[in-house]
């Protein structure tokens, strides 16, 4: 199924991609490959993720807090959010 980003998901990831790299160098593109590894089953199996209250599914970074919140519409996926786990969402 075709992925589709919402215009804030870049700035998700390019901001956690920064905090990560200034921490250690190269552990910005190990957080980029983890989010590979989380949207790759999502568009093979989009219904894997049950769905929340709001009818948003969400997927967990195994290896980092993160969280990628999607939406499944017709013909594609949606993906609405790349939040840590600890933040809030404001």
């Amino acid at each position: 199924m075709k992925v589709v980003y919402h215009k804030f998901v870049q700035k998700d990831l390019d901001d956690a991609w920064c905090y990560y790299e200034d921490t250690t160098e190269g552990l910005g593109d190990r957080f980029f490959d983890e989010f590979l590894t989380v949207i790759d089953p999502i568009q093979r199996y989009p219904r894997h993720w049950p769905p929340t209250d709001k009818g948003r599914r969400v997927a967990q970074f195994s290896r980092f807090p993160y969280k990628l919140l999607y939406r499944i519409e017709p013909e594609r996926v949606k993906v609405l959010v790349v939040r840590h786990q600890k933040r809030s969402p404001a």
